[in-house]
This record gives C-alpha cells, sequence and structure tokens, in this order.
C-alpha cells in the first residue's frame, strides 16, 4: 500500500504455507489481527471522544483584575486534584471540570465560546478522515492476510492427526463440517480454542503487557518457535505493502504482546529484515549505476548478462539468507521462496526496497538537506550510533548493518556546548536509526548563553523566591512580575523570540522532510525533544494534521514545551501520532513561564501543566526534578527512563 490508498501493480505471488501452519492457525492468527486492528481503529476514535474540558477561573477571588468566569487555561493548573503521571488508558477528564461555575458565566459573544463552535467540526472532520485511511490501510492488510493459503493434507478431516486434544474423532461436528482442534499444535481443526481464547496467566514482558494488554488467544499456548514465527510472516506481510506504517508497528506491538513473546523478539526482526532489505537497494542502485554506466560505453553482452543475473529474486534471496531470513533456522522454518512471496513486490522491486528505507537513486539524500538548509541555517541529520561519521548526505553511506525499520530524531532546544549535540540523546537505544537534528546553531548557542546568564544572576534567585510565594501561574494571568526579574529580561526577550520564530520554521522544514520529501522512506518516525526543540515538534505535527498526513509519526516525547496546553491543540496532535503522545512538564519551570508571558497565555502553557480534554496524551510531572527550565538537557536520560521509552541503552 502507498498513501492514499493505491497499491503496487507489480502482481502477487502466491503464498502456500501448509508445510509451516496448520489451517487452525492461520485462522487464528486472522482473528488476532483483526481484533487488534479493531482496538486500534476504536482508539482512534475514542481520542476525539474525549470528555470535555471547560477553563475557567470560576471563584478564585483571589486572582486580582480578572472577572470572574473568564476562561483562561492556565486556571486549570490551580484547581488539580493531585492526581499525577496517571496512565492516559485510566484518567477520567471529566472530573476536571469545575462544578461549581454556573453556565450562564459562559455567554454565546465570548471569544471562547465562538472558537469552540467554529473549531468542532475541524475535529469532527479530521476524525472522519483519519478513521477512512486506518480503514483503507487495514483492509488491504487483512486482505494479505487472508491470501495466504494453508491446505490441510488427504484425510485430514476424517482422521484428524496432531497433538493435544484435537486428536481423534470429531468431536460436535457437524455436516462434514471439521470439528475445532484442541489446545496444541495440531492440525485438524478451524481453531486452536476448545473454549473462550483467554490471555496468558504469566506475561514473560511485563511493561509490554501493561502498555499493550494481550488480547485473549490461543496461540499463545504454541511453542515459542511457532509463536515467533507467526510474529515473523506477520512482519513480512507489512513489509509487502511497501509502506512500514506507525499504524502496522502499533499492530506487531500488540501481536507480540498477545503471543506472549518479548519486546526484544520484534527488535530482532526488525533489525535483522531492515539490513536484509538495506544490502539489497544498495546492491540494486549500485547495479542500475554501473549498467547507465556501461550502457553508455557500449558494454559487452557478458556483462549485461551477469547484471541481469544479479537482480530479482536471485539478489533478493542473497541478501535475506545473509541475514538468517529463508533459512532453516533464522527463517523459523519459512523457506527462502515462501519469504520472497510474503514479500510481494518488494521481492522483485529494488527501487522500492530504496524508497522504504530512503535510500532513492534518481533524488540524491545531500539534494534534499540542501533544499532545507535554504530555509534553516546550519540543517542536519547526524546519526547517533553508526560507523559512518559525519551529516546523514549519502543514504548509501550508512551502513546496512545500522539500517533499521524505524527512526527516531532528537531535537535539542539549545546548546551550551555545540561539540556535544549529541550528549544528551546517548540513552536512546540502537534498535532504531537514530539522528540528531542540527539547528540553527548560532541562535540556540546564543538562547544557551542568555539562560545561563539569567539563571546565574542574583535578580533571578530573588524572582524565584517572589514567584513561588504566589504561584507561577497567578503571575502569568495577573501579568505581574519581580521588578528584579524585569531589569534582566532584556538579555533572555530578544534571543528567546528570535528562537520562537525559528523554532516554528523548523517545525515547517522537519513536516516537509517527513511528508513530502520523505527522509525516512516509508518508515515510522519517532520525535524527542526539549523546549524550543518540542515548540518546532508541535508545528511540525499541526502541519502533518492540516495535510492529513496519518501513520507516519510513531511517538512523540515533548518536554518543557513553549506552546499552547488547550485540549483541542493536542487532540489534533494526537490525530497524527500512532503511538504514545507524552507531555513532559513541570510547575517549579519559572523561567518557562516568564519567558512565554508575551505569547497567548489565555490557551495554558504544556511546559508548565498536564493536558487536560485529550484521551490519549500521556502526562508526566517533573515538577522535583526540573526546578529551572535549563535543567532538561541532563535530565532527558532520565526523564525518558521514568517514562518507559520503548529502546533505551541503560548502558549509556
Amino acid at each position: 500500500m502507498t498513501r492514499g490508498g493505491r497499491t503496487s501493480s507489480v502482481p502477487r505471488r502466491p503464498v502456500d504455507l501448509t508445510s509451516n501452519l496448520s489451517v487452525a492457525e492461520k485462522n487464528d492468527l486472522t482473528t488476532l489481527i483483526t481484533a487488534i486492528t479493531e482496538k486500534l481503529h476504536n482508539d482512534i476514535s475514542v481520542i476525539f471522544d474525549s470528555p470535555p474540558v471547560t477553563p475557567t477561573l470560576g471563584d478564585f477571588n483571589d486572582i486580582e483584575n480578572v472577572d470572574i468566569g473568564y476562561h483562561h487555561w492556565l486556571a486549570l493548573s490551580l484547581q488539580t486534584n493531585g492526581k499525577e503521571n496517571v496512565d492516559p488508558r485510566h484518567s477520567n477528564l471529566s472530573k476536571s471540570i469545575p462544578k461549581n461555575v454556573p453556565t450562564n458565566k459562559i455567554t454565546p459573544q465570548s471569544p471562547e465560546n465562538e472558537e469552540s463552535e467554529a473549531i468542532t467540526p475541524q475535529l469532527r472532520e479530521l476524525k472522519k478522515e483519519a478513521l477512512i485511511f486506518f480503514r483503507k490501510w487495514q483492509a488491504i492488510f487483512l486482505q494479505r492476510l487472508r491470501d495466504i493459503s494453508v491446505t490441510e493434507p488427504n484425510g485430514s478431516q476424517s482422521n484428524m492427526r496432531g497433538r493435544g486434544r484435537g486428536r481423534g474423532n470429531p468431536r460436535g461436528a457437524r455436516g462434514g463440517r471439521v470439528a475445532r482442534g484442541g489446545r496444541g499444535e495440531g492440525r485438524g481443526g478451524l481453531t486452536l480454542a476448545t473454549g473462550p481464547p483467554k490471555t496468558p496467566s504469566t506475561h514473560i514482558d511485563r511493561e509490554l503487557s501493561r502498555r499493550f494488554p494481550p488480547i485473549p488467544t490461543s496461540l499463545w499456548t504454541l511453542s515459542v518457535e511457532k509463536r515467533k514465527l507467526l510474529l515473523h510472516i506477520s512482519l513480512l506481510i507489512v513489509i509487502s505493502l511497501q509502506e512500514y506504517l506507525a499504524y502496522a508497528r502499533m499492530t506487531l506491538l500488540n501481536l507480540t504482546s498477545s503471543l506472549n513473546l518479548p519486546l526484544k523478539a520484534l527488535h530482532e526482526e526488525e533489525k535483522r529484515i531492515a539490513q536484509g532489505l538495506s544490502q539489497l537497494a544498495v546492491d540494486s542502485a549500485i547495479e542500475q549505476t554501473s549498467q547507465q554506466s556501461q550502457d553508455e560505453n557500449k558494454p559487452v553482452l557478458k556483462s549485461k548478462a551477469r547484471i541481469a543475473a544479479m537482480t530479482g529474486p536471485f539478489r533478493l534471496g542473497t541478501q535475506l539468507i545473509a541475514v538468517g531470513i529463508g533459512t532453516a533456522h533464522g527463517g523459523h522454518g519459512l523457506r527462502l521462496p515462501t519469504a520472497a512471496g510474503l514479500l510481494g513486490p518488494m521481492a522483485d522491486n529494488g527501487p522500492s526496497t530504496g524508497s522504504m528505507l530512503g535510500i532513492y537513486s534518481a533524488r540524491p539524500t545531500c539534494k534534499m538537506i540542501e533544499s532545507f538548509s535554504r530555509e534553516i541555517q546550519d540543517f542536519g541529520l547526524m546519526p547517533l550510533r553508526c560507523e559512518f561519521q559525519g551529516d546523514y548526505v549519502d543514504a548509501m553511506a550508512i551502513p546496512s548493518t545500522a539500517r533499521r525499520l524505524r527512526l527516531v530524531i532528537a531535537m535539542n532546544g539549545w546548546v551550551t556546548d555545540k561539540d556535544n549535540l549529541t550528549g544528551p540523546w546517548k540513552i536512546l537505544g540502537d534498535n532504531a536509526e537514530v539522528y540528531i537534528l542540527r539547528w540553527e546553531m548560532s541562535v540556540l548557542a546564543n538562547i544557551g548563553t542568555a539562560l545561563e546568564t539569567v539563571i546565574r544572576s542574583s535578580a533571578w534567585a530573588a524572582a524565584k523566591q517572589a514567584i513561588s510565594s504566589r504561584t507561577i501561574f497567578k503571575n502569568l494571568i495577573e501579568a505581574t512580575w519581580p521588578m528584579e526579574l524585569m531589569k534582566v529580561s532584556k538579555i533572555i526577550d530578544n534571543p528567546w523570540s528570535m528562537g520562537m520564530v525559528r523554532a516554528e520554521k523548523a517545525g515547517a522544514v522537519l513536516a516537509d522532510a517527513i511528508m513530502r520529501s520523505k527522509i525516512q522512506g516509508d518508515r515510522p518516525v519517532s520525535l524527542v525533544g526539549f523546549s524550543l526543540a518540542a515548540r518546532a515538534i508541535y508545528v511540525c505535527l499541526m502541519i502533518l494534521a492540516e495535510r492529513r498526513q496519518f501513520g507516519l509519526i510513531d511517538s512523540v516525547v515533548l518536554m518543557g514545551t513553549p506552546a499552547p496546553s488547550e485540549s483541542r491543540v493536542w487532540l489534533t496532535m494526537k490525530s497524527v501520532v500512532s503511538g504514545r503522545l507524552v507531555n513532559v512538564y513541570s510547575e517549579s519551570d519559572y523561567l518557562l513561564g516568564f519567558l512565554y508571558r508575551t505569547s497567548n497565555i489565555h490557551f495554558g502553557l504544556a511546559g508548565l501543566q498536564k493536558i487536560q480534554g485529550a484521551d490519549g496524551v500521556e502526562n508526566h510531572n517533573v515538577s522535583n526534578l526540573v526546578n529551572g527550565h535549563l535543567r532538561y538537557s541532563n535530565l532527558v536520560g532520565k526523564i525518558l527512563k521514568d517514562i518507559h521509552w520503548e529502546d533505551l541503552d541503560l548502558n549509556a
């Protein structure tokens, strides 16, 4: 499947898995994946059905110079119920609606009410289009799964052979229908279940099962090797769609949990397949260039024959075998022709394989980076863990061993050391391709210097005490700040204002790189950033939502974000984030509140408060850790550990 619901014109190979699966196992796998995708569809729908939150000052009479009943999202933090870092699945956002505020306080003429009426249809349309896109992908995926052929051996219906209770005479069979198989790996039934499917009594990966609760199935009772085979087959089918969407990865994560396999099993499969496809794509690009050169020089027929022999399934077989796919052990018993058949068009088309990994023979990466640099100074992608040193300017220069089926792009919100841009992100693991996005170095360096200067000043020490005595929220709402702080504001205001402007531009360029240039290929991307980088990511997500670019973004973590906390904003962002959307905030980050004072604070400040009224958005309070905006760069590793980020190098 390609974006927009178009499928490849390359004919599919018939795939027969009779030697690997029984009819019951195939049926149960299809049933399980159908249930998982239906759950994902429901999760998308539920996001937009979040209970409404009405921000108002209510009866907080100690707030001066503000009319009672005036809507203000910062006021929600004055009504906190003490529930912090709650999993979004267990949140009850409706409780945050003040009950002591009469509804007549909200008049039809209020700007907030007018905007609510104007934007609700937009969210409704966004929900509709998100669900339609998902349904298209789901239909293609499930049809590809159903196209797999599994036939029972002759006589299996009259004399079922296998292990477990499925052996023997069909019990309760009607009209010649095959009996339901028993628990085990027998081949004689339509399903392995003898009763209602159950979930594992003991989970091999507790964190995975907590994040992705298993769906009842009988498949988890099979041997470990058979369960790994089912995961392997499912991943190959996903790859055959020519796009590894974030939806697909969410499906595989749920499948891994339901099969009672560790997350490591999925990581290993993704890594092996990415390495094999990467080498195939590089070889294809090199051979294409070589062939063009030889055509210009009138090559001999023998050379052409050699190149032709290295294309198509033969070359695919060489690369897959090199990473253990299609072999007796590494392929979990799946033969090479079968693995190639499951990959479908990806097995015959070198350019398609390259496109998935961001390797474009007709569109050099350096040209894309150069176009981005026209908009943003110092734009560049730096591989975090790779034998290749330097910026990412040539996709084929990245070793195949470093290729993965997903990307993580991390961004710094300021810099105090231009030579250590990767320092805060060393904890990110190697089960994804991790790149550090370099942008506007001079602007970020100026902000870093200004922040350090203000933090170390005696004026800030005195102002901090004055702010804490009244809470940062009251200072923002009333727009009253200590005189000492206003005196040093000239040091930071100009660099910060310039940084906000450049961050918004960087976010637009990042969105363009992901959705139009597809610098990541056809793989899901996760975004992580703090401070102004989080602002850039916020802009990026809003643009992706506006352009209806669903399924591109896996997970996002925003730390100390100078952006609105208004629920509709975060619902819009969540519509294009298939995985986790985490807001990391600190009520003790007084400097962020002071810097944001000139922005539209009526819609809240995400870096200071939790997000309410947006189901699916996770909030992580770090008020006990972050007592100053500069702390984020040093606490990235701890924060990612605390929120249980999927892939971390705990030895870094």
